[in-house]
């Protein structure tokens, strides 16, 4: 018969082994590739709607890699009526590199707006990590290829008079982007701030009427304005939108927002203000998050909220997030 120390003995082994092996399970798990998972959908009031995909890849903390691809469809509605409607594609790629407290990442963007724009943007984020806090910058620089503007006898009003126009232009503008960023990650609250401002030149391309051109041999923001008549008012409507902002001239953003990371749930709100380049109009944007733990890795994401532009009104929106992740977390 076993004796009672003996049999302690053995169970202690026994437990003593099982907690090294669930140890083991664990830091494999920390250790192995996180790929997550997104796929989300949103929805306004103005009858818009967009969709969004998005595959990131985390190996260790040390390298990070992620594909995303959206498509969005604002309505053919007044103020600002469109044949083919405003139907903005996209797709962006990039990754980082952790060093330490260092890391560095890079991003490219691509995007699209029926008959309108295509750009390409550019982006160099380093950041810092000190303890709870992280602080950024983002560096960017963006071309955007306008389709063919045509005109016939159109009127610009100049100091000597107006001038009666036919032709088109071929146009392209360039910007940079700089801005900053502010986050503190406790194991409960969530704080994080940024704000970037862009910086334009005048337009530039091909045109048939060199008398739209100034000194510099560039079209400036109000002859453009002038020429593409509905253009600017549907750039100005997608600043207005959240669902394509990437195709957006935006003259600045800034965003603020704070969370509160429970065990099963996640709620928070954001704030954010736009103002577009061409018209100087601005919206304020305000968002409520929340977001369920389904499972170790199923979460499910909720926000609302509403858009308020100083030219188009207000706008609400909701949309969901479904997110998996092959390592259990939030």
């Amino acid at each position: 018969m076993q004796s009672p120390v003996k049999g302690l003995l053995l169970g202690l082994a026994s437990l003593s082994a099982m907690a090294q092996s669930l140890e083991d399970l664990v830091l494999a798990s920390s250790s192995a590739p996180d790929v997550i998972l997104k796929i989300s959908g949103q929805a306004d009031s103005a009858q818009g709607n967009g969709y969004q995909g998005k595959v990131t890849w985390n190996a260790n903390k040390a390298l990070t890699l992620f594909l995303s691809g959206e498509k969005s469809n604002l309505a053919t509605t007044q103020p600002v009526p469109s044949p083919n409607g405003n139907t903005s594609t996209g797709f962006s790629l990039g990754g980082g590199v952790l060093w330490g407290a260092v890391f560095l990442g890079l991003q490219y963007e691509h995007s699209e707006l029926s008959d309108l724009l295509t750009s390409r943007r550019y982006t160099f984020q380093p950041l810092l990590e000190k303890g709870n806090w992280r602080f950024g910058l983002e560096f960017s620089t963006r071309t955007t290829d306008f389709d063919r503007l045509q005109f016939t006898n159109l009127t610009l009003n100049t100091p000597s008079g107006p001038l009666f126009i036919t032709g088109y232009a071929d146009l392209n503008l360039s910007d940079t982007g700089l801005g900053g960023t502010c986050e503190y990650e406790g194991d409960t609250w969530r704080f994080y701030g940024a704000y970037t401002h862009y910086s334009y030149g005048s337009f530039e391309g091909n045109t048939n009427v060199s008398r739209i051109r100034n000194a510099g041999g560039t079209v400036s923001p109000e002859v453009f304005k002038a020429l593409s008549g509905r253009w600017v008012d549907r750039v100005e409507r997608i600043s207005a939108s959240r669902l394509s902002r990437g195709v957006a001239l935006l003259d600045s953003t800034v965003t603020a927002g704070i969370e509160a990371n429970l065990v099963f749930t996640r709620w928070g709100v954001e704030a954010n203000q736009d103002e577009d380049h061409l018209t100087g109009q601005r919206s304020q944007t305000f968002t409520g998050i929340a977001g369920w733990k389904a499972t170790l890795r199923f979460t499910l994401e909720l926000h609302l909220g509403t858009t308020h532009s100083e030219a188009l009104g207000s706008n609400q929106f909701a949309g969901l997030t479904l997110i998996y992740r092959t390592r259990p977390g939030f």
